[in-house]
């Protein structure tokens, strides 16, 4: 099984790279997106290829809870082992991703040592999430966990915002930072990012409490949860609360950048 997976993680890693080589090829092509910086376009195409990344996580995600819902501690779904390696391998892919765009926003830099450590220190907390969940959470949640699977399709079902995320990233590129579809898109990525991404979490250990019947308490039924379960929990929690945090703060000046430019009335 285990190189069956090892496998699947190769061609999905090879799957992304052409993705995401096909995509900046497009952008040269089409005269919208032709003008535009390299900086622009390699932003453009990491959100778009981070974006299906985020509805193909979500839609598997979906579709295991719903399959495991009825036996949440011992249901097992298949899909959910193989798109863990796909996911890996975009986690990697990733790293490489945002690193170019990096780089092509910083072409004054002079040698490519600095530009990496420039590179390291902007996106740190960015990186050691990417890590995180290639070295410890993928592995932990699906390979040696005891708990079903119910709960990786939850954590899978935290990337539906993705696509919501990406696409306020494209449509600011493009210049479309001040129209309409750029406000309503704003709204439901905080609406569906809080959602899947920090009440999420609640209802995972209200789903677990209500079947689980062996324990008389629910403080003891906690405590039977492996630690490296909460730990998860509280490593993938933690930015997700800093990252809503900047989105509302973004949200609000946004609105008063809208408010003072409205034309005052004279009385």
């Amino acid at each position: 099984m285990m190189e069956n997976q090892v496998a699947v993680g190769v061609y999905a890693l090879v799957a992304w790279f052409s993705l995401y080589l096909l995509i900046a090829s497009l952008l040269r092509l089409w005269t919208r997106t032709s003008h535009l910086p390299d900086a622009h376009r390699a932003h453009i195409t990491e959100s778009f290829v981070s974006g299906v990344q985020g509805a193909a996580c979500g839609i598997v995600g979906l579709c295991t809870v719903v399959t495991c819902k009825h036996d949440v501690m011992g249901a097992k779904y298949p899909l959910a082992v193989h798109y863990s390696s796909i996911g890996t391998a975009y986690f990697v892919y990733d790293l490489w991703a945002m690193y170019r765009s990096h780089a092509a926003s910083k072409s004054f830099v002079k040698s490519q040592l600095e530009c990496l450590l420039s590179y390291l220190k902007k996106d740190l907390l960015m990186i050691v999430h990417h890590i995180t969940i290639v070295l410890v959470l993928f592995p932990a949640m699906v390979y040696h966990s005891p708990m079903g699977h119910f709960f990786v399709g939850c954590f899978f079902c935290t990337e539906l915002s993705t696509p919501f995320v990406n696409a306020r990233v494209i449509l600011s590129r493009l210049g479309l930072k001040k129209s309409k579809i750029y406000v309503v898109n704003g709204l439901l990525m905080m609406t569906i990012f809080a959602m899947c991404r920090i009440a999420l979490f609640p209802i995972m250990y209200a789903a677990y409490l209500s079947q689980q019947t062996k324990a008389p308490t629910h403080i003891q039924a906690l405590a039977k949860i492996p630690l490296t379960c909460h730990l998860s929990c509280l490593l993938v929690l933690a930015p997700q609360l800093y990252w809503l945090t900047l989105m509302v703060k973004g949200a609000l000046a946004v609105v008063n950048a809208q408010s003072s430019e409205l034309p005052v009335k004279d009385e």
